[in-house]
Formats: C-alpha cells, sequence, structure tokens
C-alpha cells in the first residue's frame, strides 16, 4: 500500500479560515431516487423482526428460545459479513461503479429470500420448524447484507455538502415511513379472511413483499449517481485488515455507534415486544384487536413522523445536528415514560397518546445520525487519505445488526421464556408474566435513553469543526 496518502500529516483544526470548494448541489430527483430506495431495505431488515413472533410463536407454537436461537444467528451471520462487504465495495472498480452493481445483484437476491421465508411448508415438525426457520433466516440476511452495506454507503457519499446530507437523509426518512407504515400492518395481513388462515396470508404477504423489494431499488440503482467516483478510481487498494483496525479507532465513529446501541436496545424491545403487551395485556387475548390497534398506533405515530421530517431538518440547519440529536433522544426519553401509563385495557386507544414521543424521538436520531456518519467519512479522509464509505456503511450495520440480534433474540425469545410468557396459556399469564414484560417494554428504554443523552456529550464534530475537515480536505484534493 502506499504512503503516499496514509502518511500525510492532517492539518491542525482550526488551523485559518475555512475555505470550501463549490460544489453542485443534488438534484431533487436524485434525491427522491435514493431516498425511494429505503423502502425495500427497511421492509426487509424489520418485517421479519415484526413477524418472527406472531409467525413462528405465536402462529406455529415454535418455543420462545428457539425463535431467539434464530434471530440471534442471523444477525451474528450479517454482522460478520458486512466488514467483508464493506471492504468489497470499496476496493472495486468496475464500468458501473463500487455501489450500484452489488445494490442490483441484493435486490435480485433479498426479493427471493423474503418470499421463501414466509412460504413455510406444511406439516413440518418442531424440529424441521426450526431447522427451515434457521436456514432460511442465514440466507436472506446474506442478502440482506449485499443491499444494506451498498445503500449505505451510496448515501454517504453523494453529498459534499455538511446540511445537504441532512436534507438527502429527509428524503430518505419519508420514504422509510412509508415502509413503516406497511410493516406495522403485515401481521394484520396475513390475518385477513381473505386467505383462510394465517400461514397462506403469509405466503402471499411474503411473495407481494419481495416485489416490493425489487421494484422499489431499481430508482436507486439506475438513477442515483456514486460520490466521489473519480478519486475511487485512482484509490489504491487497502487490506481488510488494516481497514477494520483503523475503523474502530475512529473516537466520533465510536461514540455514534454507542449512541446507536442504546438506542437500538431501547426501540427493538418495544418493537418486540409491542405485540405482545397489545394482545396480552391492553387486547386481554385478542389477537386480531391486538395486531389491529398495533397497526394503528404505528400508522398515527407514522402520519406523525411525516410531519417532523421538515421541521427537524431546517431545525438541524439552525441549532446544529448535536442539538437536535439531543431533543430527538429527550424525546424518546418521555415516550418510554409514557408507555407505562398509555398501554392499559382500561382504554386501548390512550396508546396513540405515546406515539408523537416517540416518533418524533425515532425520525430525529436516525436523520441526524446517519447524516453524522457521513461527516465521518470526511473526518476519515482527513486522516488516513482514503474514502471509505463501504467500511463506515459496514461498520454501522455491524453493531446494529448485532445489536439487533442480541436485543429481538431477549425481547422475542429469552426473555420471554426466562420472565415465564407461555402463549399457548393466552391471556392467562402466570402472575408477574405481565409486569416484567410492561417494565422492559417502558422503563428499560427510559433508562437507555438517559444513557443516550450522557454519550452524546462526547461527540465532537460540530458545524464548525466539519467546515474546517472540509476546507482541509478540498486543498489537499486540488
Amino acid at each position: 500500500m502506499s504512503t503516499s496518502k496514509t502518511d500525510q500529516k492532517a492539518a491542525p483544526w482550526g488551523e485559518g479560515e475555512p475555505i470550501g470548494r463549490d460544489y453542485p448541489p443534488i438534484p431533487l430527483l436524485e434525491k427522491i431516487a435514493y431516498g425511494v430506495g429505503v423502502l425495500p431495505m427497511n421492509t426487509s431488515v424489520n418485517s421479519i423482526k415484526k413477524l418472527s413472533g406472531p409467525i413462528f410463536n405465536i402462529t406455529l407454537g415454535m418455543h420462545p428460545f428457539r425463535v431467539g436461537n434464530v434471530l440471534l444467528a442471523a444477525r451474528i451471520w450479517d454482522a460478520i459479513t458486512d466488514p467483508f462487504m464493506g471492504w468489497l465495495s470499496d476496493n472495486t472498480k468496475s464500468r458501473w461503479g463500487r455501489r450500484r452493481p452489488y445494490l442490483f445483484l441484493g435486490a435480485i437476491l433479498t426479493a427471493i429470500g423474503y418470499a421463501l421465508i414466509l412460504n413455510v411448508p406444511q406439516g413440518l415438525s418442531q424440529d424441521a420448524l426450526y431447522a427451515y426457520f434457521m436456514f432460511a433466516s442465514l440466507g436472506l440476511y446474506t442478502c440482506v447484507t449485499i443491499l444494506q452495506v451498498s445503500y449505505n454507503s451510496l448515501g454517504f457519499e453523494l453529498s459534499h455538502n455538511y446540511h445537504e446530507r441532512t436534507n438527502i437523509f429527509a428524503y430518505r426518512s419519508f420514504f422509510q415511513q412509508i415502509s413503516t407504515i406497511l410493516v406495522g400492518y403485515l401481521f394484520y395481513f396475513c390475518t385477513l379472511d381473505i386467505f383462510g388462515d394465517t400461514m397462506t396470508g403469509a405466503k402471499y404477504v411474503g411473495i407481494g413483499i419481495g416485489l416490493v423489494i425489487f421494484i422499489f431499488l431499481l430508482p436507486t440503482v439506475f438513477f442515483v449517481r456514486e460520490g466521489h467516483a473519480e478519486q475511487a478510481v485512482k484509490q489504491e487498494k487497502v487490506p481488510v485488515g488494516w481497514a477494520i483496525k483503523t475503523t474502530l479507532k475512529t473516537k466520533p465513529f465510536l461514540v455514534l455507534s454507542g449512541l446507536t446501541v442504546v438506542t437500538i436496545f431501547g426501540g427493538n424491545f418495544t418493537l418486540a415486544l409491542g405485540p405482545y403487551v397489545n394482545i396480552y395485556h391492553v387486547a386481554q387475548g385478542d389477537v386480531k384487536f391486538g395486531a389491529e390497534i398495533q397497526g394503528h398506533a404505528i400508522l398515527i405515530g407514522t402520519i406523525i413522523s411525516f410531519a417532523a421530517i421538515p421541521v427537524l431538518t431546517y431545525l438541524s440547519s439552525r441549532i446544529g445536528k448535536i442539538k437536535t440529536l439531543g431533543i430527538s433522544i429527550t424525546s424518546l426519553l418521555l415516550g418510554s415514560i409514557l408507555k407505562w401509563f398509555c398501554y392499559t385495557p382500561a382504554m386501548p386507544y390512550l396508546q396513540l397518546i405515546v406515539q408523537p414521543f416517540i416518533r418524533i424521538g425515532e425520525m430525529g436520531f436516525w436523520l441526524i445520525i446517519t447524516s453524522m456518519k457521513a461527516d465521518i467519512c470526511d473526518w476519515d479522509e482527513w486522516k488516513t487519505g482514503f474514502r471509505r464509505e463501504g467500511m463506515y456503511g459496514a461498520a454501522t450495520g455491524w453493531f446494529q445488526k448485532v445489536t439487533q440480534a442480541t436485543t429481538f433474540a431477549l425481547g422475542q425469545g429469552y426473555i420471554l421464556a426466562i420472565i415465564g410468557f407461555d402463549a399457548s396459556k393466552g391471556v392467562a399469564q402466570d402472575p408477574g408474566v405481565m409486569f416484567w414484560m410492561r417494565f422492559l417494554f417502558a422503563v428499560l428504554p427510559a433508562i437507555l435513553a438517559i444513557a443516550g443523552l450522557i454519550l452524546l456529550k462526547f461527540y465532537e464534530i460540530d458545524d464548525e469543526k466539519a467546515k474546517e475537515i472540509k476546507a482541509d480536505l478540498d486543498k489537499r484534493n486540488k
């Protein structure tokens, strides 16, 4: 590996007045084409997490420990493949670019994998069902790695502008909310009378989502250019070990990864346990009503999220990304506290009050933190001389997926078994089961939100420092 770039001495912070090169803004249609790609990506990732408990535990009777084992194994495998995929994408040189060939391949494979995982053969024993769910999940998440790492990397490199990055991810957030509505109703769709039974419904839902994944990724593949393309062609290949080690030594990235871990941990306990709290506590065992009210709550929250996107984007441009992120985490804290009081069988629809706090908090968190990770790619080039969006996209996915695997294995597997939940007992659970389920659903996310606010104090790339880095990079790359 050449030392001409990696041995460059970075300019110290604050050396002179930042002078940035003028870059043309990203066209509106290109922002939309990138944003629409998150709909299939988000659906492919979150829908299996959402359906694993209702389909494999509640409907098919799989023991929650086994459901947890599958979720944990699939996500760990997904996380293992991420760094290799990021390194491969960063070092690919082709006439079609570094990201788009893998996006197209990932779209095809993920669509097929999704259709297969919900097409469960009839008459399987519990052991055979466990094996089917395990191998189908491992295959699906291999495909998701190809798709997700390429998509995230493409977004990180689209713009050179600090605030335009937030604007780009605002378009992505808009389409992400459409995906959230869809995911919120998937189990309800599976239970519709038109299908006759839940598993027949799951089969057709799987095919439909597979088509959505493929079709809605095509605009991203064919109409979004790759950023830093000229620099990427000239850039030398780097060893995978060096790439991983250097990424994991980047302090701002580690701070954001810590924030991501605590937020996902709290959010996924909400996502995993929400259907159980609604069905067995709020709806008192009425599965269809519990699924329906869960869908309504998500729909209301998503409408609020749509309205929050331009507000949060504007707020970030005025008070900065760090303060906007702090406001978002505080909103998550308040919403988590309210969940304890508002999810009640006495007033099933009272839970709708919680949605503005949770959804504005989630929207602000993911909008701002994704934009911040694009800024870290500039920091990395400033330190190493290399553009490595693929590795940061992979490392981002690694932290997210390990956390998701752990929380969903706990939330829909191990914890349910530990607290004594038994789906066959319906609403007549043993004393204490619902208390601990509600505690993990409401109180634990509140504690983790407080931890997130503490971590945020250690993040150091504010607006001025980002401008200084960019100005120095512009001088180097003339």
